[in-house]
């Protein structure tokens, strides 16, 4: 005997629940990149070790576009992907939030390019030691959403191999 088949609205309304679940956690380790350490800097200029935090990084990391660091510009990508994922569209999502992981990952160009420590150039650069717990945070939060759409995905591509593999009724 076979048991009955949740009903359709079920399904959604526990895909719902799932992309919820996503965008909070997703919103949860964002905040906690921005209240800790994201980067161990080597500060060339006062010959000292220095951490930046998650917060400063948001708010000044626009500015990377000067300096070729473009990681930032993850962060408006990951704001269009969580949309796309709360109208359900999870295969855009997918993409775009992918597109956020890599474009995040470009932040650890830093460790070849330094960047300047002020506006005055010469010899004054910040070095990259090393990401610290809130890098981790971050590109936790920029995960997050293309794996739950990768995720939601996945039972509407199976649902639709099977009625294409289907064998057609023979006349």
């Amino acid at each position: 005997m076979t048991s009955p088949r949740p009903a359709p609205s079920a399904h959604a309304q526990s895909q719902q629940k799932t992309r919820l679940l996503a965008c909070g956690a997703s919103a949860l380790l964002f905040v906690l990149a921005c209240a800790t350490p994201a980067m161990t800097v080597f500060n060339a200029n006062k010959r000292d070790e220095e951490q930046m935090w998650g917060l400063a990084l948001l708010l000044m990391g626009w500015l990377g576009v000067f300096t070729m660091q473009f990681g930032w510009f993850a962060n408006p990508l990951m704001c269009v992907a969580f949309v796309m994922l709360l109208v359900g569209a999870d295969r855009k999502a997918l993409w775009v939030g992918g597109a956020a992981c890599v474009l995040g990952l470009t932040s650890l160009t830093w460790y070849i390019n330094p960047i300047p420590a002020d506006e005055s150039g010469g010899d004054r650069y910040l070095e990259l030691l090393y990401p610290s717990i809130g890098f981790i945070f971050w590109l936790g939060s920029l995960l997050v959403i293309p794996l739950t759409a990768h995720h939601l995905s996945q039972p509407e591509a199976e649902s639709k191999a099977q009625t294409s593999s289907s064998p057609e009724p023979e006349a």
